[in-house]
């Protein structure tokens, strides 16, 4: 009997070894792909879609009294979180982006016109100029004569 004892003692110590190892052991981390920020025009337009299709949604439920006016804000607001979430801003900042880029780019449009418009008045002034002088020399000439 103690030998049978002192067989099951050393593989009961693997065994409790062996437990204790896999429990320490970290386990993988799986990557939540919902968690994951848009870098890609083309992911981006899908999810806002998505999100739009979401909001039009809610509103219609709401509108047909099918959903309450709390439920309707907290998910509302929990699409605006999820929308925050992926793509790293908030919708309010990427409307004033938006905005700015806009402005920026008729700012730029307005200065290559105005600097067109420059360059054809230069043109036009100069004809003008050279013109009148032209007459100019016509009507000295002519009272010259008489």
């Amino acid at each position: 009997m103690s030998s049978l004892v002192s067989e099951i003692i050393p593989f009961s110590f693997l065994f409790v070894l062996l437990i204790l190892y896999l429990a320490t052991k970290k386990a993988t981390k799986f990557e939540n792909k919902s968690e994951k920020e848009i870098t890609s025009y083309d992911e981006s337009k899908v999810f806002l879609e998505s999100a739009e299709a979401k909001l039009i949604a809610l509103r219609d439920l709401y509108r047909q009294d099918l959903i309450d006016s709390e439920i309707y804000l907290k998910k509302t607001d929990d699409i605006a979180n999820s929308i925050t979430r992926k793509i790293g801003k908030e919708i309010t900042e990427i409307a004033f982006e938006k905005k700015n880029d806009i402005y920026n780019q008729l700012k730029v449009d307005i200065v290559k016109k105005v600097s067109q418009r420059k360059d054809i008045n230069e043109s036009n002034d100069l004809d003008v100029l050279i013109s009148a002088v032209d007459k100019r020399i016509e009507v000295g000439f002519d009272n010259e004569k008489n």
